[in-house]
């Protein structure tokens, strides 16, 4: 029986190799696609933790006031717990919001039909891949309060406490990531997936 020749086995590999190094690449671009989400989710989770805690309530962007603890922290900012995804090279986009009834710029939000449940946010504008972008908002029950409560420093004179209120509500921490796997680029596809991570708690004070 004739054996292949050098020639032929190079025509073989040359026809085979795209699909399996399209196959590898499909395979490691999913497994960094899951760790991105997971990491996502473990970040609105820690952040939906801190913003129940007291001394975190007067802002989103600034380290916490907690000398009153027996031990008094050196804690960062809220928004710190987004840059865990830093070490994957996603970005962290987080605005104060213009009105304390209104979400931030890059994005809009829509009431459930239940005013104590999350509503539903959509970015907007011109959106960054890569990015995450930070939502952090009040589910006020108290008559009379704004609901949603959003963090408008520059409403406190008229809205009161301009970021959390006490009264046990609910805070809630939306993440959402625009992530473009390595494949779409290489093969010219414009599309992108949008990850969002939601995390709920309430108020411990």
């Amino acid at each position: 029986m004739k054996r292949p020749s050098l020639g032929q086995a190079l025509l073989e590999f040359a026809l085979i190799a795209p699909m399996v190094f399209l196959l590898i690449g499909a395979t490691v671009d999913l497994g960094r696609g899951l760790l991105i989400y997971t990491m996502l989710q473990g970040a609105s989770r820690d952040m939906a933790r801190q913003a129940v805690l007291g001394y975190y309530n007067g802002s989103n962007t600034l380290p916490p006031t907690c000398t009153t603890l027996a031990a008094p922290c050196s804690l960062g900012p809220l928004t710190n717990g987004a840059h865990q995804l830093d070490a994957l090279g996603m970005s962290v986009v987080y605005q104060d919001s213009s009105s304390i009834s209104s979400a931030p710029a890059y994005g809009t939000f829509v009431a459930n039909a239940n005013p104590l449940q999350p509503g539903t946010i959509t970015l907007t504008g011109a959106i960054n891949p890569s990015t995450v972008y930070v939502f952090v908002y009040e589910l006020d029950s108290a008559a009379g309060n704004p609901n949603p409560r959003w963090s408008c420093p520059s409403c406190a004179g008229a809205s009161g406490a301009a970021v959390r209120t006490s009264g046990h509500q609910l805070v809630v921490v939306d993440l959402k990531l625009q992530w473009k796997p390595v494949l779409n680029t290489l093969l010219g596809i414009p599309s992108s997936i949008t990850f969002d991570s939601q995390s709920v708690e309430r108020l411990e004070y």
